[in-house]
């Protein structure tokens, strides 16, 4: 209850204590304190209310953009209206706002009939009556009313002013110039798992029967920070882009309000740079956001998000079901022909065959007869060349014979001459040594060697006590040699003899 009574107004200017000296501080803090105003914490609220009060009689139009909207058990919304700087999401200034369930039911009422409800993030021009509440000490704004059509054309100015600024940059249609691939089977999701948008996403997916790999980002899309949570999701994913075919970001249904944070700026430019391509679901039939402008493609909600991607890859198997049907339908074409062909071939050739095999029977009888023919006159050509041979080797063989005889008497003659055992015979003698080689100087001997000599008809082995060669005697160290080596006259040439 506000307190009727009036209060005086509080001066914080107060005047200059007068200096004291040291010695004197002690007796002056017991001094009692000059008489001035005192008030109480109640009185202090109580005049900053008739402050405002005075400077802010009546209702006034407040507007802002809601932060920190909840409702009390009891039915009351409080909330945070707040002012941004241009083209940034930095706070400015703040309000804080209660709205009492009786006038939350008739504001609820007035935005439900233009599609909106109160939310976070939407920009709102409300009435109430500024306050200040004593119990906490805080500044409100008591909230009794809105106005709609504000919020309404407020959120389509602000979206007709995004769309312009997204196509200056280049970014309305850039992510819908990317490749879909034709079986985009591996999903990347950016919803809320509790949603029943996501629920029946999934369910759509997997009713189909294919073979689909779905990776969920969870965030929340409702609520303060929405829009700051979605493009932490988008770009979570974008990290991971190589092992994804499509993003797909849904939300179910819901006011304009709600979906307010498909509208905000860095969320569509987040889908207008993602590195694949964005399939979008968001809210009802009618409803059509900013990220739904920039998405490569936009379907009316979840669900019917699901069924394009599972109408893709059908019709991709259609394809190939099309495609093995013609090929499998030309291959036994191919072969129904080629059976045809191949019969004629065996039919022609069995008709043919005896004739064939005939007129092979004449050629081969007309060849063995001619091969009969040759063969016969080679045999006499070989006849004749033969008796001649003979002819001729009857009349040269005894000249023949007698020039052999007299070129091998000549041969066993010289043979005879070099024969070893006729030298010995005349006189001659080999000496060799003990590893058979035969001695034709002094330098091959030393003293106490043994020496082995062949003579005609036997031979001689002795052993060396003495080598003279040329004024130098050289004696062998034993004394036990028996006999002394003749120096055996050299091996006389083949010519010599004979």
């Amino acid at each position: 209850m506000d307190d009727p009574t009036p209060h005086p107004t509080l001066d914080l200017a107060l005047d200059p204590a007068p200096a004291i000296d040291a010695p004197e501080a002690a007796e002056a803090l017991a001094v009692s304190p000059p008489a001035a105003a005192t008030y109480s914490v109640s009185e202090v609220n109580a005049v900053i209310r008739n402050a405002l009060r005075a400077a802010l009689p009546g209702e006034v139009w407040v507007t802002g953009e809601i932060q920190s909207y909840k409702v009390s058990g009891a039915g009351h919304a409080y909330f945070q209206l707040v002012e941004k700087a241009p083209r940034a999401e930095r706070v400015v200034s703040c309000l804080d706002v209660v709205l009492f369930r009786d006038e939350r039911a008739a504001v609820d009422r007035a935005l439900q009939e233009v599609g909106l409800r109160l939310g976070a993030d939407v920009g709102v021009r409300v009435r109430g009556r500024i306050d200040h509440y004593a119990k906490s000490g805080r500044l409100q704004l008591r909230m009794i009313g809105i106005d709609p059509v504000f919020t309404v054309g407020g959120m389509a100015e602000q979206r007709q002013r995004l769309l312009r600024a997204l196509h200056a940059d280049g970014l309305l249609r850039a992510n819908a110039g990317r490749s879909l691939v034709a079986v985009p089977l591996r999903v990347a999701l950016v919803a809320s798992r509790d949603s029943a948008g996501y629920h029946d996403f999934v369910h759509e997916l997997e009713v189909s029967g294919y073979a689909w790999r779905v990776a969920c980002c969870d965030v929340r899309v409702q609520g303060d920070g929405a829009a700051k949570r979605l493009v932490w999701g988008l770009r979570e994913v974008a990290r991971r882009a190589a092992s994804f075919d499509v993003a797909v970001v849904i939300r179910g249904g819901g006011s304009r309000s709600d979906l307010a944070p498909f509208d905000a700026e860095a969320v569509a430019r987040a889908i207008a740079a993602f590195p694949v391509p964005v399939v979008t679901g968001i809210g009802h039939e009618t409803d059509r956001s900013v990220a739904d402008e920039v998405a490569h493609t936009a379907c009316k909600t979840p669900t019917a998000c699901a069924q394009e991607l599972v109408g893709r890859v059908g019709g991709f198997v259609a394809r190939l079901d099309t495609v093995s049907t013609a090929v499998v339908a030309r291959a036994r074409g191919r072969s129904d022909l080629a059976r045809r062909e191949l019969a004629e071939h065996t039919s022609r050739v069995g008709r043919g065959a005896p004739a064939a095999a005939q007129r092979a029977h004449v050629r081969v009888g007309h060849d063995a007869r001619r091969v009969g023919e040759l063969a016969r006159h080679r045999l006499r050509d070989g006849e004749r060349s033969l008796a001649e041979q003979r002819r001729r080797a009857a009349t040269s063989a005894p000249r023949g014979m007698r020039a052999v005889a007299t070129a091998l008497d000549g041969f066993a003659a010289r043979v005879r001459a070099l024969d070893p055992a006729r030298v010995l015979e005349r006189g001659y003698s080999i000496t060799r040594d003990d590893q058979g080689r035969a001695l034709t100087t002094v330098a091959m001997l030393e003293p106490g060697g043994a020496l082995h000599t062949e003579l005609a008809g036997g031979g001689i082995t002795s052993r060396i006590e003495t080598l003279t060669a040329v004024g130098v005697v050289a004696t062998a160290a034993s004394a036990g040699a028996t006999d002394t080596a003749d120096t055996a006259p050299p091996v006389p040439d083949a010519e010599e003899g004979g």
